[in-house]
């Protein structure tokens, strides 16, 4: 019969403490490679559509600018000069008010 003494049980239960910290730390490496893969293909998402969301509002201010200096130009024919600036402004101003009340108002 085989006796088993108290070394020898140390010793295998050292390698098996060393074996379990082997494999954790290649789970471990492994789970932050694909962390850190993920991150990047995020944050290049992301990039562009905080760029594209840029282009959007260029061109939004570009085509609302436009707009207000055609409707400035139209009602320049209608009304003195200095009224058709005063209603374009307030236009744009009551414009932007209602967009402020939009952003701050209670979402349910």
């Amino acid at each position: 019969m085989n006796k088993v003494t108290i070394s020898d049980f140390v010793i295998a239960l050292i390698d098996l403490l060393e074996a379990e910290s082997r494999a954790l730390q290649e789970n471990a490496a492994r789970f932050m490679g694909d962390q850190q893969a993920t991150l990047k293909k995020t944050l290049y998402q992301g990039g562009w559509m905080v760029g594209w969301i840029a282009a959007a509002i260029a061109a939004l201010l570009g085509g609302l600018g436009f707009l207000a200096w055609a409707l400035y130009r139209f009602l320049a024919t209608v009304v003195p000069e200095t009224g058709a600036m005063l209603i374009v402004g307030g236009l744009l101003l009551l414009i932007a008010v209602l967009f402020a009340r939009l952003a701050t108002g209670k979402r349910s």
